[in-house]
């Protein structure tokens, strides 16, 4: 049991991790799961539960070397608890919502703009043609 609990408690870290990292590459491609991760949530918190218990249930058992590894694993897996609640409720409210950024379908006013060959182009050059603009600010 001792040795089952010793080597069990670096699952926390690896289940903080992928819980972590799956809501950016794939949970966050899904409104009803991007908006309440209700997978990834979970695990990173019992994950950080995990380890912390992990931590305090052993710590006598655990030699002064490896109690550093131990309490690294334990800080990464709460951690990387922090940092997804963090981003999804703090981070993720602070974005503009859809509505406010993008105006679909709507017509846009002419203009005349000078291409990169200094030759002047109007929009109104693109009539009865699909055309996307796209308006960024630099910092060059």
């Amino acid at each position: 049991m001792k040795s089952l609990l010793k080597h069990s408690f670096w699952l926390a870290p690896l289940i903080a991790f992928v819980g972590f990292v799956s809501y950016f590459t794939v949970f966050v491609q899904f409104p009803s799961l991007r908006d309440v991760p209700w997978v990834n949530l979970p695990s990173v918190i019992l994950a950080s539960s995990f380890a912390v218990w992990g931590l305090v249930s052993n710590w006598s058992m655990i030699g002064n070397g490896r109690r550093i590894l131990h309490l690294g694993g334990m800080l990464f897996a709460v951690g990387m608890a922090g940092l997804l609640l963090f981003y999804v409720f703090f981070l993720s409210y602070q974005m503009p919502g859809l509505s406010e950024t993008t105006r679909q379908l709507e017509k846009a006013p002419n203009f005349t703009l000078s291409d990169a060959n200094g030759e002047m182009v109007s929009l109104s050059d693109f009539r009865d043609k699909k055309v996307v603009l796209s308006f960024y600010r630099g910092f060059w």
